[in-house]
This record gives C-alpha cells, structure tokens and sequence, in this order.
C-alpha cells in the first residue's frame, strides 16, 4: 500500500505491507520504507515491526507527528539547517542522542546509518537526509511540502496503523 499524494507519489510517502506470515500471532510484521525524491530509506527491504515502528512515528511526542516550528531555522541555507539538526540531536557522536525533536524516529532508516530530520515554518515542511560515513552525518537530500500536504500524508498513515 502507497500512503501519500497519488499525484505525485514519488515526492514524500510510504510504501508499507503487512505480511501475515512473517508474523506469530503478538506482532504485525512486514515491511515499510519512506519515500522522498523517488529514493526509499531504509535502502534495503528489512523485516520492520510495524506495530512499533508505526507507534513511535505517531507517537503524539515524535517529530514526524509534531515538527518544531522555527521560522528562522528553517529559513536558514539548506547546509546550515542540516548542520544545527544534527549537531543539536548528536553532537558530534553518532552514538549519542541529546536532542530528538528534530530526527523522525525510523528505527530501520537509523539502523543503516541514515536520519531523517524534519522542521517547519508554521506553513511548510523540509525534510532532510543524511547518512553517518567515517563518524560524520553528511547531508544527502531534502523535500520541501506544505504542512497541509504533509499533514494529509501523516493522517492516511494514522489510519492505516489504526487498522490492525
């Protein structure tokens, strides 16, 4: 199931199926990737919890369920936003995590060494990727929407996780 604009599918949404048989009867198991730009994250298909991963995206503390909004930083050049993203949400260590209101808590993106740091205006989104080599977070990609956009696309995922 594709979850986001139908018009432009291939900007921002995911793509998740359930797999009744990956399953023993406690979990919902399958998979799910985030699309943006045509690339999917995780970039390989990777058996995902759905019933946990879904609940801490939607979690009503998560930042893809309530981005910070700052007008300023979000203005800021696209290098410097993803810079002050990621040195307030780790520092300079990737294992360490000081800061989560700007990284989208995507357990199988994170575990391949990706974050995905979401921020807002008041009426737009960007969305930024990067991936951690040689202990630094380099910046990759990023997709700007507007919050409705964005915000339809979140509702459509609430509901499909309200389903199972």
């Amino acid at each position: 199931m594709f979850i986001g604009d139908v018009k432009f599918p291939c900007d921002f949404g995911f793509f998740i199926e359930r797999i009744p048989e990956w399953e023993d009867g406690t979990i919902k198991n399958g998979f799910m990737f985030m699309m943006m730009n045509s690339e999917l994250y995780p970039k390989n298909v990777r058996t995902t919890t759905l019933s946990t991963e879904l609940y801490d995206l939607l979690a009503d503390n998560s930042a893809m369920k309530k981005p910070v909004i700052d007008r300023e930083l979000y203005h800021r050049d696209s290098k410097t936003l993803f810079t002050v993203m990621a040195e307030r949400t780790h520092g300079k260590d990737y294992d360490a995590l000081y800061d989560l209101s700007f990284l989208i808590p995507f357990q199988e993106i994170t575990d391949e060494r990706w974050n995905i740091f979401i921020i807002s205006d008041g009426d737009n989104i960007k969305i930024m990727a990067g991936r951690w080599q040689d202990d630094k977070l380099l910046y990759h990609d990023e997709i700007e929407m507007s919050a409705q956009k964005y915000f339809d696309t979140i509702a459509e995922l609430v509901k499909f996780y309200h389903t199972f």
